[in-house]
């Protein structure tokens, strides 16, 4: 027989607080498991919280993903997941994998201007426009990095939530990948919340940490 055991509520995050100044690098550091990505995926709109909430530039993010203009809200916040093996679509060409936020947030509906402005984000992350016509595979994992960094500054974010963004990279790309994200904030004006269990990358990168 089977023994039934009592429903126990889980509490997956519970009582964390944290400002971040526009501009400003804060790091989220824990080990496996103790909530880090359940809080960027709440960042972001993909999970919604059963209580607490997130303030947006003094607005409230969550109430306006589930508005009819959660897309205005979404194109400010964007995610650079953390394995850049499963996070691109593997039939789909750079061009695609970059250029579909511009479609979706019909940022460029001209073809020749969509091509352009996909070999441009290519160029910010130190890629070339002529990748645009390649496939995720024939690419290094810090490559496929910065194709997605490519793809979550296409709406032109002010916040990107960084969910271990390094930590499927090996020890020498990191720190290639890890430059180019803060030359990216200097020039852009980016804040981030960079989520890592691994300190020496967290020194490395923000200006405070939680």
């Amino acid at each position: 027989m089977l023994e039934r055991k009592p429903r126990t509520l889980l509490h997956a995050v519970d009582g964390v607080s944290f400002d971040i100044q526009r501009g400003q690098t804060l790091a989220l550091v824990g080990e496996s498991g103790c909530g880090k990505s359940t809080v960027a995926r709440l960042l972001v709109g993909l999970y919604a919280p059963t209580r607490g909430g997130l303030t947006f530039d003094g607005e409230d993010a969550h109430a306006a993903f589930k508005s009819s203009q959660s897309h205005k809200m979404r194109r400010r916040i964007q995610m650079i997941f953390q394995d850049p093996y499963a996070s691109l679509n593997p039939r789909w060409k750079v061009e695609d994998i970059v250029g579909e936020p511009l479609k979706e947030h019909r940022l460029v509906t001209d073809p020749a201007q969509l091509k352009q402005r996909v070999g441009e984000l290519l160029q910010s992350v130190g890629l070339s426009p002529l990748d645009m016509v390649k496939y995720p595979h024939q690419f290094s994992g810090g490559q496929r990095q910065r194709i997605s960094i490519a793809r979550a500054l296409a709406t032109e974010p002010e916040f990107l939530v960084c969910d271990e963004p390094t930590s499927a990279l090996d020890v020498s790309v990191q720190a290639q990948v890890l430059n180019i994200m803060k030359d990216l904030q200097r020039k852009q004006g980016l804040t981030y919340l960079f989520i890592s269990h691994n300190l020496a990358v967290v020194r490395h990168v923000s200006d405070q940490s939680a």
